[in-house]
């Protein structure tokens, strides 16, 4: 990766006294066990991927999914319990670990959204002339980014270790996550997904957003209750249109005015990059794209300001000095 594609966001932190952190897509954690309760400290960096591959920062990144996300915890948190404990801040969350997760990705979709990928409806549908896909029965003359007649669907999948994840039914999923963690649960996940996304459908929708598919994550808690866990409704996890131009666009065919990484990946694309090979140097232009594209959504659903400060070095010792705190108090 170029040097300059990471020369204006945070990159990671480093916290000798805690250990090397368990590193993920765009998360550092640490888990740090006090009084006998075991807490993941979660840090949310800039960090940008597409096509399975690190390319770039986006400043701002990662307060925007840090603090959307705890908005969202506090939002939902009287649908189903959560794992939240802290946002010590910005770009930091304390979290209850979870001892279980489920062994499925938990994916919920309102629209059939134009995506190449291999578990998309559009992909199976368009492309592959599949009629029923995760089980569900889909009528004909179904048209690119419509809103299914049949509402919300849940389309859940497996967690591929390495590849990609594979399309479940209802029922291979119930036997899957049932088996591991106890009779009951998937339906329990099942009606709390429902629940998260209609309040979180509705809020988007009246703060000028549609919510057109989103991924949850659940765990077990340390009593053997279902909590959410990782993020909730943010760019990254989900997929969000700007639904003033959403029907003029739909009507003529053309993608809708969006705001999650798919911009960075169709530049990436038109520039012949899919994962394979040097990552090229990102444009500035594209990055401020990004920068919008995470900012907007967060500022129209809560009405919030995010911290103006996106120093990599500075955050870095801000975050450094929470955590320690977290840790020794």
């Amino acid at each position: 990766m170029p040097r300059w594609n990471s020369s204006r966001g945070l990159m990671g932190v480093e916290i000798p006294e805690l250990g090397v952190p368990i590193k993920g897509k765009v998360r550092d954690c640490w888990i740090i066990n006090k009084n006998g309760i075991d807490y993941r400290v979660m840090v949310t960096t800039d960090r940008q991927s597409a096509y399975d591959r690190l390319i770039c920062t986006v400043p701002g990144k990662g307060q925007v999914l840090n603090m959307l996300s705890a908005y969202w915890f506090d939002k939902t948190k009287a649908l189903v319990a959560n794992h939240m404990v802290e946002v010590p801040h910005p770009n930091v969350l304390i979290a209850r670990e979870a001892k279980e997760t489920l062994p499925v990705e938990v994916v919920l979709r309102r629209y059939m959204a134009k995506s190449s990928t291999s578990t998309s409806i559009y992909h199976n549908y368009a492309h592959r002339v599949r009629n029923e896909i995760y089980g569900i029965k889909f009528p004909d003359g179904l048209q690119a980014n419509q809103e299914f007649p049949m509402g919300t669907i849940l389309t859940p999948t497996t967690k591929a270790e390495s590849g990609h994840d594979q399309e479940l039914t209802d029922e291979q999923a119930l036997k899957i996550v049932d088996a591991k963690l106890g009779n009951g649960t998937w339906n329990k996940a099942k009606a709390a997904a429902h629940k998260i996304f209609e309040s979180g459908r509705k809020q988007y929708m009246d703060n000028g957003l549609i919510l057109v598919d989103t991924k949850y994550e659940f765990g077990i808690d340390s009593l053997g209750n279902l909590m959410l866990i990782d993020e909730v409704h943010t760019p990254d996890s989900s997929r969000l249109w700007l639904a003033e131009t959403y029907k003029d666009k739909f009507e003529n065919e053309q993608t809708p005015d969006t705001f999650d990484k798919d911009i960075l990946r169709r530049w990436l694309a038109e520039k012949g990059f899919t994962g394979d090979g040097l990552v090229p140097q990102v444009d500035t232009a594209i990055i401020d794209a990004m920068v919008d594209a995470y900012v907007a959504p967060y500022k129209m659903v809560t009405g919030r300001t995010l911290s103006s400060q996106h120093d990599p070095d500075v955050i870095s010792k801000e975050v450094s000095h929470h955590i320690k705190a977290f840790a020794s108090r």
